[in-house]
């Protein structure tokens, strides 16, 4: 099981894709660089990292991606944002009560899905709840790509993707007081999604024959600093 550090921010975070004279700079990155479902053909395996700090209000992400194929056609919240150009984060904040995790899957136009679930959700028929459309609107998503949509281009190459997301929205979702300390402890994965099979990837290792990251047995470590 992997472990990542998530930096306290002692300034302002800005929402860009600049790491270089900012804050992101002192901010550890780390490489989704498992490709469980890698045919091992010539295909690229394309390289993606994600940045992750926190201050007393919020959680911070800022993900950069390199894409010879930026497309994106979901525009609506909640919606199957996994199937554009897209990454994700899954976190289990409470890890020694109960397997219960979020998935925020924002693709590359911004748009994103906020969801609170059990694990064994789908197949147990026992639903989860979406994020209303009141609080999305305390979420804060920049990227590097003009939305609302987004066509393949020739000259593709690669998107960044920086957001802010309040943790009295994350209490709101969840019913659960998301007030993360240092040294508190979730578990959860960073995915990149939007690719053909062959190519998504992922930063804990998932052991199944076929894409499945609704899969918090496979979640490492997250630390807050």
């Amino acid at each position: 099981m992997k472990t990542y550090t998530i930096a306290r921010a002692t300034d302002d975070v800005p929402l860009t894709g600049a790491i270089e004279g900012t804050v992101w700079e002192d901010v550890p990155a780390v490489d989704l660089e498992e490709f469980t479902w890698h045919d091992g053909g010539s295909d690229p395996k394309l390289t993606t990292t994600a940045r992750v700090c926190y201050d007393e209000r919020a959680l911070f992400l800022q993900f950069h991606a390199e894409d010879d194929d930026i497309t994106a056609s979901v525009t609506e919240l909640n919606g199957p944002t996994f199937e554009d150009s897209s990454v994700e984060l899954f976190a289990d904040p409470t890890p020694d009560a109960d397997s219960r995790y979020f998935n925020f899957e924002p693709n590359c136009c911004g748009q994103f899905k906020l969801a609170w679930q059990e694990a064994g959700w789908e197949e147990r028929g026992i639903g989860r709840t979406l994020i209303d459309p009141d609080l999305a609107e305390r979420i804060d998503v920049r990227t590097s790509v003009p939305g609302p949509t987004k066509e393949s281009r020739p000259d593709d190459e690669d998107w960044w993707l920086a957001a802010r997301i309040p943790f009295d929205v994350l209490s709101d979702v969840t019913g659960l007081e998301i007030r993360p300390t240092s040294g508190t402890e979730w578990r959860g994965n960073f995915y990149r999604s939007g690719l053909p099979d062959h190519q998504k990837s992922t930063w804990n290792p998932i052991e199944k024959a076929t894409p499945d990251y609704h899969s918090p047995e496979y979640f490492g470590r997250l630390r807050f600093e």
